[in-house]
């Protein structure tokens, strides 16, 4: 499942970027969400501002949000999805994304484990995560990145890092066809994180809304990058 261009990186190096951006965007929540489809529970609209919405939403008898959000990109299907793909650039347009290690993979099955490092704020601890994920196609063409927290003994705790234990997260890409001659995609990022630990409110907002409303705005600028639309991903078809 490589894509070509940006590079020659394997696929699943370019897929440990979307696991990893979906577990900083869904730190502050806590509890279980079935991100595979949209929220049944009442949602609040939390931001809605440069083509980018952010809903927050409380499962029953959780403390804390679960999150979704959505922007709609001037882009190639495979365009918006190499770009989630290309961990070398991630954390220009993704904030507190940091280094993601490979741990194994499969290429055919587009299938991955990984260790994914997440950048607090000083003075909070940093988090990493062990990551297992899978990129698919539905018959509809709709591309789907899902991943799920996992444990692994070739990757063990970390002195000066707090191992997240429970996530869960999903990135969506839907073809919208060409509007006035342009292609489209209508990309989705949901999720859930058990941080581990306490922390302050303003931490839990930074990252339930704020963090995922600038990462899907910035989409729109970095996705028309050549090396995106000129891309190819093995197992996505436009």
């Amino acid at each position: 499942m490589n894509s070509t261009p940006p590079n020659h990186k394997s696929s699943a190096q370019r897929l440990c970027c979307a696991a990893l951006l979906t577990a900083s965007t869904a730190l502050g929540a806590h509890a279980y969400a079935d991100t595979t489809t949209a929220p049944t529970v009442p949602t609040k609209l939390v931001k809605d501002r440069d083509g980018v919405k952010v809903w927050t939403y409380k499962e029953p008898g959780n403390p804390t949000m679960n999150f979704r959000a959505t922007t709609v990109l001037d882009s190639s299907l495979a365009g918006a999805v190499a770009l989630v793909m290309d961990t070398d650039h991630s954390s220009e347009w993704a904030p507190y994304t940091g280094k993601a290690t490979i741990i194994e993979r499969n290429d055919q099955t587009g299938t991955f484990l990984l260790r994914m490092d997440l950048n607090f704020p000083f003075p909070l601890s940093n988090r990493d995560v062990i990551v297992s994920g899978r990129l698919s196609q539905t018959p509809d063409g709709v591309v789907t990145i899902k991943n799920v927290a996992t444990t692994d003994p070739r990757a063990p705790v970390r002195e000066h890092f707090i191992r997240i234990e429970h996530y869960e997260g999903m990135w969506q890409f839907r073809s919208l066809g060409k509007v006035n001659g342009k292609p489209q995609v209508e990309v989705t990022v949901s999720g859930y994180a058990d941080p581990n630990g306490l922390l302050p409110l303003s931490i839990v907002n930074l990252f339930v809304q704020e963090q995922p409303f600038e990462m899907l705005r910035n989409m729109h600028d970095y996705v028309k990058a050549a090396k995106y639309q000129q891309a190819t991903v093995v197992g996505v078809k436009e």
